[in-house]
């Protein structure tokens, strides 16, 4: 499958490795653990999960505006995802995402949920000003 997807923070060439997907919102800050990358967010379907190297995909951001801080301290510690693929953009996502020049892509569609699975592998590359994520 193949999902065309908007360029938030681009890239060259390709990103390809593992998924680690939730439908759900993502705090970073309360939720991701900055200097491990550990999920550590209570109320997640993927605590105890870890983002770092991994295609993270998720509903959209909630929450504070220090998660853009805790996106930047996940790339400057090594932890950071090789990409972020949201539903629906928010600016704090956003911020953090350029802020640490963390790839990102938006505008996932909701049914790319029913087939984007955890552990499975899944590989990003942009054409002209969109990208597509495929599994």
């Amino acid at each position: 499958m193949r999902f065309k997807t908007n360029v938030i923070q681009g890239w060259e060439g390709q990103i390809e490795g593992e998924l680690l997907v939730t439908r759900m919102k993502i705090s970073f800050f309360g939720d991701i653990d900055q200097k491990s990358g550990d999920v550590v967010g209570a109320d997640l379907d993927i605590v105890g999960e870890n983002i770092t190297d991994k295609i993270f995909v998720f509903s959209e951001g909630r929450g504070s505006t220090v998660g853009s801080n805790v996106l930047y301290g996940l790339a400057t510690y090594g932890f950071a995802p090789k990409l972020i693929v949201t539903e629906r953009t928010e600016l704090i996502t956003i911020s953090g995402a350029i802020y640490g020049e963390i790839p990102m892509v938006s505008s996932l569609p909701p049914e790319a949920f029913d087939f984007l699975k955890t552990g499975a592998f899944a590989r990003a590359y942009v054409i002209d000003e969109f990208a597509y994520l495929e599994v």
